[in-house]
Formats: C-alpha cells, structure tokens, sequence
C-alpha cells in the first residue's frame, strides 16, 4: 500500500551555480564540457552506486532500476543519448533515493510523485547537454526515504572516499553545507580546566570548571575549526530527588504589600583574578581522553563528521568540576562565557586541576555555536545575553528564558508540566552530580546543603511572586545584549518549558533589530526535530552554522522564514509566517453571550476530587477537558461560535469580572478543541523500514514524524493567575471577599488553524492539578458574564 507523506523544504539552494559545486565534489570535471551527454550522464549515475566494489556489482545494481516498465538503467547505455525525457531521469532517481516503484511511486509518475511529496524538481520535459549539470544538482539535493538528502547518502556509502582516495578536504562544502568527511577514528578527545574567576563553593580558591571537548585530528595550527558548544549539566547523570519534590497539597498565602520595582536589585558575581601557570603545554602533545559522560547530543554527532569540534561543558557542581549548582544563576552564565572564550581562543585553559600547565586552543578558528535542548538551550540564549567573544549563534530548542516563566506564572507556583513540586532547589540537587566522587561529596556536601537551605528561602514558594532571586535568572530584561543570530525550536504542546519562553525571547529580539532570530514551532511536547521526515531540519542546522561559523555565503539568514510552523490539522504541511506576535485582527467575545445567565459560579473543589479519585495527572485531565460528569460544579464552560477558517496566532487574551468568598484565589483559562476528527499527534512515531546516519559508520537513527488521529479534547492553551497579582507578578493587590475585581491575562502563545467545523470551549476554574497548587480549602468564585470577555488573535 502506498503511504501517503510529504517533505517540506525550507532549504534553499536557489543561489549556487550547480557546475562549480558539482567540481568540488568531483562529480564533473574541466572534460565534462567536452564529452558527450551520453557518457556524461552515465558517469553521473554510474556515481550513485558507490558501494559496488565492480564492475558487475555495478551493472547489477543498475539492472534493478527501471526507467520505463521494461527498460532498466544498465540497458540505457547500450545506445548513444542525445537526451532523456525528464520523467525517466526522475523515475531512476526516484528509485536511487530508495522510493518504491509500484508502491510509492508509478514509474510514469515519478515527478508527479515528487512534487506532491513537497520535493523542488526541475520543470522541464527533457534533460539534454544544455540542463544536464542542473538535472544533476537537483537530484542531489532531494531527500531520500530516510530523510537525508542523496548527497548526504552517496558520502555515508562512501563516495568522497572514491571521489578522493587520499588528502579529502576538510571542510568539504556542497550547496553551502558541510559533507561528511571525519569518521569517528580521525577523532581525538580531551579534558581541560577553564577558570571561572569565581568561588561559588567558598573555599578561597577559583573554581575550575571542566570542559570536554572531541575535534578531528588534523585540527591544529595549520587547520583550524569552528566549535559546537553544548552546556548540558546533565552530562554526568543526575540524582534522584524524588524525596525532595515539594508537596503541592496546600492553600494559597494572604500576601504582605509588595512591589518589585521598590527592591534594589545589584548584581553580586565578583570576579576574582585570573589564575595563571608558569608553563604552557602545546596542543598538539596534549590529548587526555575522557571516555566517561553522558549521552551526546544527536545534532552534534551530525556536525562531528562535518569538520567541527564539539565541546560539552556540564558547569559548577558537576563531576569534575569545582562550585556548586544554582538553577540558572548569573555564575552559571559566567562560567559557561569564560569556557566560550577558552574555546575560541581568547582565554587559557589548564591540563588538569593543578593550574600549572596552561593550555592554549590553537586548533581553534575562532568561532562558537552553542546548541541543546532545554536547559542546554537555556544556558545557549543565557550566554548570548552577555556577548561572549568568539560566540557567533546560538541553536537553542525548547529553551527558558525567564526561569519565573518556567516555575511560577503570574504570582502563583506553577509547576512545568510532568514535574509537579519540582522547583530551583529540586533542579540544583538534581544536577549536583559532583558528590558523585566520594572526596568531592566529603568537601562539599554541607555547603552545598547550606546553598539548597538558602535557594528554598529565596525561590519563595509561599507567594510566588517576581523577586530579586527570580531577576537574577530573566535572560529577557538583557536580550538587548544579544548581537548574535538566533535559531530557535520548539513544541506548541510543550507544557513542560511551555511555549511563552520562546514568544517572548523571540519578541525581544525582534524589539532589537540587532540580528536574525528565527523559530521552528512543531506540534511536539518537549523534544528535538532532529529525526522528524516532514522538516528538513539537519539542512536548516547544516545551511545555519556553515555560514555562522564557516561564513559560508548561503543566504540562510535571509532566507529562512522568520517563524516555520508545523500544521494542528495535517502534521506534514508546515507553514511560514514573518511574526508571531502580531495578528490581523482581535476578535472579542462577550461570555454573557454564550450563556442563559447574566452570571456563573463555581467551586474550586479540584483537589478533593483528584484526591479521592486520581493517581495521575493524565487520566484527571482527560475526563477534566472531556466534561465528566463529577467536575460540572467545579468549572465554568462556554463553548465558543465558530470563527471560521482563520488561525489563532499569539496569546488569547481573557478578561473577567470576578469574585470569591476568600481573601486568596486563583483562576485558570483554558481553551480547548473538542471532537478534532482530524488533528496533528503530539508524539512521534517511527517510520517502518527507514533509518538514517547522523555521522560517519554511525549506527542507524530510525525516522520518525507525527501523524493524524482524532482527538476528544486538546488542550490548545492555558493560562493562570493569583487574584492578589492583577498588576503583575511583581505587585500585590489586597482581595476582599464577596467583591468583584477585573482579572486581565494570556494564554499560552499558539499558533493554531481553525475550520468551519472546530469547536472550541473555554474553561475557566481554580486549581489546575498539573500546575498549580492544591488548595484544600473549597473555594467559591463568582463571574460577571457581562463584563468578561475572551479574546482571540486571528489571522486569515
């Protein structure tokens, strides 16, 4: 049965001249030009069976590809060619990217077969001398079954190799990308120390942070390359903390008058002197491996082969290293600039604790990337703010940007999404992995549990508000630093690091107009696209950090749309969009108008039902959101007129008029589509019988996309808020029983595609079992319907 799929490419290739990248990889030569189209173009196929080893593995490979129902590749040399009808051309090609003639694709059909797949080809009906070298650059760059482009398959089956017996060239570029050229023998790997110029773990010394670092052996003074910098703390593991994850069962605190704009705010990271060596070792005699570490990350085993080094620094706290843990503190992003520097050779390293042999990164050109996902792509955006030398992009996926906006929102604990009654303290135990050496845990186990004493007080889960301590971790008030280009994933159903950390670095990036900054919003939860079919996203990474880090002059920056987004309805169509911000128009509905009742009240009884019926949170929210029957006293429900086809983009604004008998309360919106016959799945599945090589000999990554399903409910976006916060975060309000306030606040930013047919209900309730705390107190709160509203963002 043929499967109906569809690529999408945001890759432009569009600028090259296709005869000068085919020489580089020595596909053609300066005798091409003089040879027939004949040979020419049985040279190029003959080019794109690199595995056969003969001359009659070589025939017999061809013989199993058809260009015509009777006529296979091997017979079309029997006769001299003055041309080829393009349909066949693509018919062989079709085949060579390893589709399936009779149950992909028809071979009659080949370029219908393409185009409707989402893959660029050529437009005209025949291939001659004249469009040969175009034909070929084509082909090349389609993406075959598993994903990666044909090029990128012919190098992992060996061709360069062919194409250059000896000397290959590193970098090698096609089509403004680096090609795979280092297999994982021509690697070396090596520890240093870099110092932070601080001592976070008070013992009178600076502390030296360890960073690990694997780059091609050729790399030195005559052969420098660019790094790949992933900040991951949790390189080394992690603890087990789940006797230290707060209790959320709890009713709110009355609030003490407050205003954050009263409190002064000084940033307390003294740097202390730089350390210094009387002796410096060289490179190229220094090559202490270090085999122990965590899983790498996938995108840097791509750029592993491409002639880049990548560099994984797990920062204070962790094994190897001196410090301790502070979720996101200015020492962290101290500590990961000084490793920036080393890495790009505006600072020494050590070989080793000592101090005593400085080391200096020769083998470096100079210029920086940072990657990860999460809190790896969260130090990425927390570097960036501060304008390291040497750090020219920053990749980041999934990332925080404001740690209030990760643990609270608007005056209220609220936990990510998976991890309830985790908080800062919880996070920095859980990356300490550096009493994970006995003699470490004996030097530093109480000071450290001093620091986490400290953090509990300072996070302050009794009012949630925007403190000094949460200020000291919003990357967003310095995006104003960053002068670096930006690329940005993530999930519209990550409810983990929920999607507001990307609006709103986005947002203030675009504020600046300093650099490009550009996002990848997929329909996941919290993961990395590297291994989804529908994106070309490894081209994109690829096309992105040849030009940020090798200047490759490719146009990605202009060419690449501002805001890629993957469809809610049908997950293989993505779209492209100039802002996520703004939006056509606002369209405001009067609750009043969706109910027989001028007014609505509710109970906020939640935490006795999930109490007395639930032990997870999954199976709570799906008969929350799907109307059973026992919360009907507990919510407000009004379901929504249909807008049409338009598209939610940005925050859904609500506005109500409410009251409760208490002088605490809470109140969460939720939107949400009810009875989606078709939607866009939030995980993955595996693609059956296709796999890919991120790097050289590497083992097969299996492919992977979303899918359609029906759903009974989707959570589209949700939004909280303490009613003795209606003035932000940083500002307390007094709440009377029994008297009306006006509570104004967002949603999630979404981006999210409406029909005819959506039906969309909006929930308003107090506690929210995933997120918020757990009042035990039943609460009653009333709504003014006639003066509420809910707010969309649409755009046509």
């Amino acid at each position: 049965m043929t499967e109906q799929f569809r690529y999408n490419a945001f890759s432009d290739y569009s600028s090259f001249n296709p005869a000068e990248e085919l020489k580089k990889i020595h596909m053609i030569d300066d005798q091409f030009v003089k040879q027939s189209f004949s040979v020419n173009l049985k040279h190029f196929f003959d080019h794109l069976f690199p595995n056969c080893q003969s001359k009659q593995s070589l025939i017999e490979a061809q013989a199993n590809i058809l260009i015509v129902d009777t006529v296979p590749l091997d017979q079309l040399w029997q006769n001299t060619l003055t041309e080829l009808p393009a349909e066949q051309f693509y018919a062989a090609i079709c085949q060579i990217l390893d589709f399936n003639a009779g149950l992909d694709f028809e071979l009659t059909a080949s370029r219908d077969f393409l185009t409707k797949s989402g893959q660029k080809i050529l437009s005209d009906e025949t291939v001659d001398t004249a469009n040969l070298v175009q034909f070929m650059f084509n082909a090349l760059n389609l993406r075959s079954a598993n994903g990666l482009s044909l090029i990128d398959n012919l190098v992992n089956d060996g061709y360069l190799r062919k194409a250059w017996p000896q000397d290959l060239p590193l970098p090698l570029f096609f089509a403004g990308k680096t090609l795979a050229v280092v297999p994982k023998s021509d690697l070396i790997s090596e520890a240093v120390y870099v110092d932070s110029q601080l001592d976070g773990d008070h013992d009178g010394k600076n502390d030296l942070i360890q960073l690990v670092l694997t780059r091609p052996k050729q790399s030195g003074p005559d052969l420098k390359v660019p790094i790949i910098l992933t900040a991951s703390p949790y390189y080394y593991g992690t603890n087990d903390m789940a006797e230290d994850v707060h209790n959320p069962d709890g009713d709110l605190a009355v609030k003490d008058n407050f205003d954050f704009a009263d409190q002064p705010i000084a940033d307390d990271q003294v740097l202390l002197p730089a350390l210094t060596a009387d002796q410096q070792s060289q490179s190229a005699a220094f090559q202490q491996t270090l085999k122990s570490g965590a899983a790498s990350f996938p995108l840097n085993d791509y750029f592993l082969a491409r002639g880049y080094a990548v560099a994984y620094y797990a920062g204070p706290g962790t094994r190897g290293s001196d410090g301790l843990r502070s979720s996101g503190g200015p020492d962290e992003t101290i500590a990961c600039c000084a490793a920036i520097e080393y890495l790009s050779g505006h600072r020494l390293a050590f070989t080793d604790k000592t101090a005593s042999h400085s080391l200096h990164a020769d083998w470096s050109n100079g210029s920086v990337a940072m990657t990860g996902r999460s809190y790896l792509g969260t130090l990425a955006t927390a570097c960036a703010t501060r304008n390291p030398a040497g750090l020219k992009t920053i990749i980041s996926e999934s990332a925080i940007s404001s740690w209030y906006d990760y643990y609270r929102e608007n005056g209220l604990v609220v936990a990510p999404g998976g991890f309830q009654g985790e908080d800062a303290d919880v996070l920095a135990l859980d990356t300490f992995s550096r009493w994970f050496d006995a003699a470490e845990m004996a030097k530093s186990k109480q000071i450290f549990q001093d620091s986490l004493a400290e953090m509990k007080v300072e996070e302050d889960r009794t009012t949630g508000n925007y403190t000094a301590f949460w200020d000291k971790r919003n990357y967003l008030k310095d995006a104003g630093n960053i002068k670096i280009d930006c690329l940005y994933t993530h999930g519209l159903n990550d409810w983990n690091v929920k999607p507001i950390n990307v609006f709103n670095i986005l947002k203030s990036l675009k504020g600046t107009g300093n650099a490009a900054a550009k996002v990848i919003l997929h329909q996941g939860r919290h993961i990395s696209p590297h291994d989804i079919r529908s994106l070309d996203y490894l081209d994109i990474c690829n096309l992105w950090l040849s030009h940020e880090l090798y200047g490759q002059d490719n146009q990605v920056e202009k060419s690449l749309p501002d805001v890629m987004v993957e469809d809610n309805l049908d997950p293989e169509i993505w779209h492209s969009q100039q802002d996520w911000a703004k939006s056509e128009r606002h369209q405001s509905t009067v609750l009043a108008a969706l109910s027989s009742a001028k007014t609505a009240g509710y109970d906020d009884d939640l935490g006795q039902i999930y109490r007395e019926n639930y032990h997870d949170y999954a199976s709570y929210e799906k008969d929350f959101y799907a109307g059973d029957a026992r919360f009907a006293k507990s919510t407000a429900v009004f379901d929504l007129p249909s807008f049409g086809e338009a598209t939610i983009n940005g925050r859904v604004q609500v506005d109500l008029r409410i009251q409760t008998d208490r002088t605490v309360g809470l109140v969460t919106a939720a939107l949400v589509e009810l009875d989606a016959k078709e939607h866009a799945s939030q995980t993955t599945k595996a693609i059956l019988n296709r796999g890919f090589q991120l790097s050289l000999g590497d083992r097969q990554v299996p492919l992977r996309d979303f899918f359609k399903q029906s759903v009974k409910a989707h959570l589209i976006a949700n939004g909280h808020l303490n009613l003795q916060n209606l003035k932000g975060p940083g500002k307390i309000n007094q709440l009377k029983p029994d008297r009306y306030v006006q509570a104004v606040f967002y949603l999630q930013p979404t981006v999210y595609r409406l029909t005819d047919q959506t039906k969309l209900r909006l929930y308003i309730f107090g506690s929210d079992m995933q997120y918020t705390l757990h009042p035990k107190t039943v609460q009653h709160y009333q709504l003014d319907l006639e003066k509420s509203h809910v707010i969309l963002p649409l755009n046509s």
